[in-house]
């Protein structure tokens, strides 16, 4: 039987050794995975979590900024050109993309490489959750506790609350606080009770 020892520290040296190249390292936070590539001005909240296989890198001046209490899925990539900042509370899923800039390929018959780019912060908001292999584009800006489901391509302005879905260019579904959609949660919750189980409500952190 293999012992989970050598393991455990390994990934306690990898830590130690990767948390160097941050600009910031907040108190409480861990790396549980290996394979990080970051480059450039990465900056990490407290109590952050960073799964493995993650590319955080930035490029003429651009910066990355994670708040507390963010959460990074294996197999994410975040670059920047201008400025990506994740606020507290946010749940990155696997295979997610977020880049402040892109190609611009209308208009023009030249190699994709020689096209001019298209660069503009993006800016998401506290407790949001993104889905598994979500795409971001340049610009965009998640409000406050939205939704985004699985396999999204972000293109436009996300409003606080709102669920959005789809692809090629992902659109608004619903809302958090809808209220037949919330009375139906609160019978559910009720149910659970029934049987035992106890559903605990969302923390105030402010």
């Amino acid at each position: 039987m293999t012992s989970a020892y050598p393991k455990a520290w390994s990934l306690r040296w990898y830590n130690w050794r990767t948390r160097r190249l941050f600009c910031q390292w907040g108190a409480g936070s861990e790396i549980c995975g290996f394979g990080l590539d970051v480059k450039g001005h990465v900056g990490l909240g407290s109590n952050c979590t960073l799964h493995g296989n993650l590319v955080l890198r930035t490029h003429h001046g651009g910066r990355i900024n994670l708040g507390d209490s963010v959460t990074v899925a294996d197999y994410v990539m975040i670059q920047s050109n201008a400025s990506v900042t994740i606020g507290d509370g946010v749940y990155v899923g696997p295979y997610t993309v977020i880049r402040d800039t892109n190609h611009t390929f209308h208009g023009t018959d030249i190699h994709w490489r020689l096209t001019p780019h298209i660069t503009k912060p993006i800016h998401i908001e506290k407790n949001c959750y993104i889905g598994a292999r979500t795409y971001i584009l340049p610009g965009v800006t998640i409000g406050e506790g939205a939704l985004i489901a699985p396999g999204s391509i972000l293109t436009k302005n996300v409003a606080p609350f709102e669920v959005w879905a789809g692809a090629p260019s992902a659109q608004r579904i619903a809302h958090r606080m809808d209220a037949d959609k919330a009375s139906r949660l609160k019978r559910h919750s009720e149910l659970l009770s029934l049987y035992g189980f106890a559903v605990a409500a969302e923390e105030d952190h402010d």
